[in-house]
């Protein structure tokens, strides 16, 4: 029983740490892409003081930076939960590592492991789910019986709520009235 429970740690733990990677690498990229953009306002701001590019290129650059931005958003959003994730599983590996700890509560620590690392796979198919349905970007934060999305969208209509809210009941079992849905204007 011991053995297996230490297997399921560390298997979540290395799933951990590759889920961390692609967040990583894909706020990398972002990062890059907001970058970029931001050389091509400077580079849209120069043309335009000499007057050699016409209106709507620049509305166009623009708005990429704008949706780049919301983007860039999203990713600070997603990158301050797994670093508060990370502190919460850096806390739980001390009191698992711990030479003094009872075994009870190296269980519970172990517990909390695991369901850390449930808990972030359930947010990354929420999201990625969410984008499947045609929205630009989302973030979900799950919390005990609560869940907190933040949807990339000028609006939202009752139709996409509804779909949103299905999608994490169906994922998290978590009732509608504890679901939070958000939009962020561009």
């Amino acid at each position: 029983m011991y053995l297996k429970k230490k297997s399921i740690s560390i298997i979540s733990l290395i799933l951990l740490i590759a889920i961390a990677f692609v967040i990583n690498y894909t706020y990398q990229n972002e990062s890059n892409k907001v970058t970029g953009n931001k050389n091509q306002v400077t580079n849209t701001s120069q043309t335009e003081k000499s007057k050699s590019l016409n209106t709507s290129s620049t509305n166009t650059s623009s708005k990429a930076l704008s949706g780049s931005l919301t983007s860039g958003l999203f990713a600070s959003y997603r990158e301050e939960r797994e670093v508060n994730r990370s502190r919460s599983l850096d806390a739980l590996k001390e009191i698992v590592n711990n030479k003094n700890t009872t075994k009870e509560t190296r269980d519970q620590a172990q517990n909390q492991i695991i369901k850390l690392t449930e808990v972030t796979q359930k947010e990354m198919a929420i999201e990625n789910l969410i984008k499947a349905k045609g929205f630009q970007d989302a973030v979900v934060l799950i919390d005990n019986d609560t869940a907190n999305v933040i949807v990339q969208a000028d609006k939202l209509s009752e139709q996409e709520v509804a779909q949103i809210q299905d999608i994490v009941t169906r994922q998290t079992g978590i009732s509608i009235d504890n679901i939070k849905i958000m939009n962020r204007i561009n």
